[in-house]
């Protein structure tokens, strides 16, 4: 944890992630909640590649066509393979 900027810096195979305050508060609590219910936890950075591990490509795009490029389709659920357009009936 850097102090001065209080953000996280995991490096794992030659990628470093800087992790912002509200991001790595989100993995401490998912940590403490964890660690609360089952009485031991892998650890804050053992969740973050949990959970970067889980993520598929499609998920991904999924998140940035409904985040970055505000793409709602309520009810549309792509397979893996198929491609998800906006412009579809």
């Amino acid at each position: 944890m850097n102090t001065e900027t209080k953000e996280s810096i995991a490096v794992e195979d030659g990628l470093s992630v800087l992790l912002p305050p509200h991001l790595t508060e989100n993995f401490e609590k998912a940590e403490s909640e964890i660690r609360k219910f089952y009485g031991l936890s892998p650890g804050v950075t053992s969740l973050v590649r949990l959970w970067l591990g889980c993520g598929t490509s499609s998920q991904i795009r999924k998140a940035f066509e409904l985040i970055v490029l505000d793409i709602k389709k309520p009810g549309r659920s792509p397979k893996e393979e198929d491609y998800f357009d906006a412009d579809e009936p």
